[in-house]
C-alpha cells in the first residue's frame, strides 16, 4: 500500500512548486490590471466555467468586501441574458486555465460589444481567451499537483492568489481602513469588534442604575439590585458621575462595620472609577475591563462634560459576540 503521508506531502510540494514558479515569473500586466480597476468608473465582473468559475466567485466575494464593488457572473447564464449586468465601464476578469472553454470564450464577444474592459487570466498566451481579451495576464503552472495532470490544483490555487493579490493592492491604493471593513461585515465578530461602539451595548435611561450623592442605604440597595447590574452610578446635583457603589464597596462598608442605615453614598463610594466614553470602541473596552490586576465587570460611561448617561458590563458585551 502507497504511503498516505508522501502523497499529501507530494501534491503540496507540487502546488509549493508551482507557486514559486509563478512568483518568479510575474506577469507585468498585472500592474496594467490593477490600473485598469482603478480607472474604472463601474464595477468589476468576475467570470469563469467549472473549477475557475468557483475561483472567480471567491474572488469577486474578496473584492466585494475589501471595497471594490464586484460580482461573479456564470458564463451559461450570461448567455441567457444575465450579460446585462455588464455596464460599458465595467471591468470583466474572466479566468481560464487554457483559455479555451467555449463557455466562456461565447460571452466575450458580446461584452467587448458592450464596451467593457476585458482581463484575461489565464495559463495560454495563444487562448481564444487571450485573443478576445484587452489585457491578459499569464499565470504560468509548473506542474497540476494531480498524477493524472488533469484536475485544476496548482493552477486554481494560482489563480485564486492571484485574485487575493489583486483585492488586496486595489485594497492598499484606495486607503481602505478597518472600519471601512468593518461596514461591509457587521454581523461577523471582526466586524462588531470594529463597529460597535459603547453606545450601542450601553444600559441607559431607565435602565441605566443612578443615585444621588446624598442617597441612603435603601435608596442604594433597591438601585442596584433593581438594575441588576451589581453597581450605581453616583452623580451630583448637575448629573456629573462623582463616583461609583458596587457590591464590594457594600460588603466592604460591611465588614468595617460602618454600614448603616443613615450611610450616605457620597460616603461609601469609589470616587475614581474607570469610566468610558460612548464613541469607545466597545471590544477596546472589554479588553481594558479584563485585562487588569483586578478586572472590573461593571462601569460607568460620561460624556464629554462628564455627565453620567449610562453603563456597560461585560456579561453585555460577552453577549453581543466580541
Amino acid at each position: 500500500m502507497k504511503d498516505i503521508l508522501t502523497i499529501v506531502e507530494r501534491a503540496l510540494d507540487d502546488e509549493i512548486s508551482s507557486i514559486q514558479h509563478f512568483r518568479g515569473t510575474l506577469d507585468p500586466n498585472i500592474v496594467k490590471a490593477i490600473e485598469m480597476i482603478l480607472a474604472s468608473k463601474g464595477k468589476v465582473i468576475v467570470t469563469g466555467v467549472g473549477k475557475s468559475g468557483d475561483i472567480a466567485k471567491k474572488i469577486s466575494h474578496t473584492l466585494s468586501s475589501t471595497g471594490t464593488s464586484a460580482y461573479f457572473l456564470h458564463p451559461t447564464d450570461a448567455s441567457h441574458g444575465d450579460s446585462g449586468i455588464v455596464d460599458a465601464d465595467d471591468v470583466v476578469i474572466a479566468i481560464g486555465k487554457s483559455g479555451e472553454s467555449d463557455e466562456l470564450n461565447f460571452i466575450l464577444p458580446t461584452v467587448r460589444r458592450i464596451g467593457a474592459k476585458i482581463i484575461g487570466m489565464t495559463a495560454n498566451s495563444n487562448s481564444r481567451l487571450a485573443e478576445l481579451s484587452d489585457l491578459t495576464i499569464i499565470t504560468p503552472v509548473l506542474k497540476e499537483a494531480c498524477p493524472l495532470a488533469l484536475a485544476p490544483t496548482s493552477s486554481t490555487t494560482i489563480a485564486l492568489m492571484l485574485g487575493d493579490a489583486i483585492a488586496m493592492a486595489l485594497m492598499e491604493l484606495k486607503d481602505f481602513k478597518a472600519n471601512d471593513f468593518a461596514l461591509y461585515h457587521p454581523a461577523g465578530r471582526l466586524g462588531k469588534r470594529l463597529s460597535l461602539h459603547i453606545s450601542d451595548v450601553m444600559r441607559k435611561d431607565e435602565k441605566n442604575a443612578i443615585i444621588s450623592m446624598n442617597a441612603n442605604l435603601d435608596q442604594i440597595l433597591k438601585e442596584i439590585t433593581g438594575k441588576g447590574l451589581g453597581a450605581a452610578g453616583v452623580v451630583d446635583e448637575s448629573g456629573k458621575l462623582i463616583g461609583l457603589i458596587t457590591d464590594y464597596d457594600i460588603r466592604k462598608a460591611l465588614s468595617s462595620k460602618k454600614l448603616t442605615e443613615e450611610i450616605k453614598a457620597v460616603e461609601m463610594m469609589n470616587t475614581k472609577p474607570s469610566a468610558f466614553r460612548p464613541d469607545d470602541k466597545a471590544y477596546d473596552v472589554l479588553l481594558k475591563m479584563e485585562d487588569r490586576e483586578r478586572p472590573i465587570s461593571v462601569a460607568p460611561v460620561v460624556d464629554e462634560n462628564r455627565k453620567f448617561i449610562g453603563m456597560v458590563s461585560v456579561h453585555d458585551l460577552l453577549q453581543k459576540g466580541l
